[in-house]
């Protein structure tokens, strides 16, 4: 939860596939329930391990995500906290209050918008593989990928997880930690191919530091990518649209995303 990707624009093949099974949360403090518009600081929750679209280097945060927070902050008014927060805790730390927005790479999917709320999309991606390029000959079509009797990683909890769990019947599933992890099994030929985000297979496949690995750039899903916030919080929500919609309108977030995705992107 990584120029590649893209967690940009992809008209996909197949349908996107969502996380399903999540309860309708219950906002039961006060500062879950009053709108973060009326802080002087707006708290952003973020998993920073998903470059280009958020990553630590050094002591320092980067990535799409980072440079639009700036340019929300500068819209609102408003100074930013960001605050780091294991993947699997951002909605339970947003639906709690103890964080306002989340703005770390997250697709809008139903299942999770049955906690939370999102945003207009501010970007289009789909779910690719990556493979070790040896591997290109058995793997060179979405057929042979779909079909292949082979292991695929995913991290847990991602989109990549219910494509691999509903289309692959023929793999071996996998569940690893991380972008890095995948690389390392790729590597070891723990697995034959990792499913994630287009921005990672860009990234990969772009990066001469992979050489040996090969992002294969069929879009498996269309997903679409949003920043959470509280169900209760309108007024949030509101004024970050007019964020996005303003961003897209003076060309400021199709700077942005190629600033870090060194591939052609088309944000809608």
């Amino acid at each position: 939860m990584t120029w590649m990707f893209s967690r940009i624009g992809c008209a996909c093949l197949i349908a996107a596939f969502w996380l399903t099974g999540c309860a309708v949360p219950v906002e039961e403090d006060g500062k879950a329930a009053e709108s973060a518009m009326s802080n002087a600081s707006l708290r952003v929750g973020l998993t920073a391990n998903y470059p280009p679209l958020i990553d630590r280097q050094g002591d320092e945060l980067v990535g799409i995500e980072i440079d639009l927070a700036n340019e929300v902050s500068k819209g609102l008014d408003k100074r930013i906290e960001f605050v780091e927060t294991p993947w699997e805790q951002l909605i339970p730390a947003l639906v709690r209050g103890d964080i306002d927005v989340i703005m770390s790479g997250m697709s809008i999917t139903a299942g999770r918008k049955q906690e939370i709320s999102f945003t207009e999309p501010y970007l289009h991606i789909g779910q690719m593989a990556i493979t070790r390029i040896n591997e290109i000959q058995k793997l060179g079509s979405l057929t042979a990928l779909l079909n292949a009797p082979i292991t695929v990683g995913f991290e847990s909890g991602t989109t990549g997880e219910s494509f691999v769990k509903t289309n692959m019947h023929n793999a071996r599933p996998l569940a690893l930690a991380s972008i890095d992890a995948a690389v390392e099994a790729l590597r070891s030929r723990k697995i034959d191919a990792f499913i994630h985000d287009a921005p990672t297979a860009w990234r990969i496949g772009s990066d001469p530091a992979y050489q040996d690995l090969i992002g294969l750039y069929w879009p498996l899903t269309d997903e679409s990518l949003g920043w959470g916030v509280r169900t209760s919080d309108s007024a949030l929500r509101t004024a970050l649209n007019e964020q996005i919609a303003l961003m897209q309108k003076d060309g400021r977030l199709s700077r942005i995303t190629r600033k870090w995705i060194k591939v052609r992107v088309q944000v809608r």
